[in-house]
């Protein structure tokens, strides 16, 4: 694999989980190293708002699963103007040249998205994350969790990987579900939201 994904590179937060608002929505925000990206995919369960909190980021969307349409609708992504991707479109992030923290708003709320971000800091938690850096096994786990339907190049590969490892990513998900999918995992994830008057 290539800077795709490297899941090494990649950390998170909650500031709201749909734990708490009854599905209503979950927002988090990740924390990338320049260069991370994630290959052509679309959800089918939520919407996705990216807004951008520092760094430089740019946006892929469209409507069609076309790569050459998807490359042409590069945005960069601007503090204080989110971008929403809705349920179906085609899309894809590349970090620019600096680490970029990005706040994400799932709507409505995804407790299996909100799973892989307790599995990814937990992974990081116990020293195991550097080693999946470019893991197939991890990437298979994480997108079905994501509910993240690639496409182009990289559903042929999702496919192959599957067809070939199925099995194994099965098992490995349902382990690291179960190590890392506590309550204890998502309090610490959660960070505190002061208070206003």
């Amino acid at each position: 694999m290539s800077a795709e994904r490297s899941w090494d590179q990649r950390r998170f937060v909650v500031e709201e989980s749909a734990v708490n608002n009854g599905g209503k929505r979950t927002i988090f925000v990740e924390t990338m190293s320049p260069g991370v990206s994630v290959p052509p995919h679309f959800h089918t369960k939520f919407s996705e708002t990216f807004d951008l909190i520092k760094g430089a980021i740019k946006v892929y969307k469209t409507d069609q699963p076309d790569e050459e349409k998807l490359e042409a609708s590069a945005q960069d992504l601007k503090v204080g103007e989110p971008k929403m991707v809705e349920p179906l479109m085609y899309h894809k992030y590349k970090v620019g040249e600096e680490v970029t923290a990005l706040r994400v708003t799932l709507t409505p709320g995804n407790l299996d998205f909100e799973r892989v971000l307790k599995i990814m800091n937990g992974l990081a938690e116990d020293g195991e994350l550097e080693k999946f850096g470019d893991s197939k096994l991890l990437m298979g786990a994480i997108f079905e969790l994501t509910d993240a339907h690639l496409f182009g190049p990289a559903k042929a590969m999702s496919e192959a990987l599957y067809a070939e490892d199925g099995d194994e990513i099965r098992a490995f998900r349902k382990e690291l579900l179960e190590k890392y999918d506590t309550d204890e995992a998502l309090k610490k994830l959660l960070v505190p939201v002061p208070v206003t008057a």
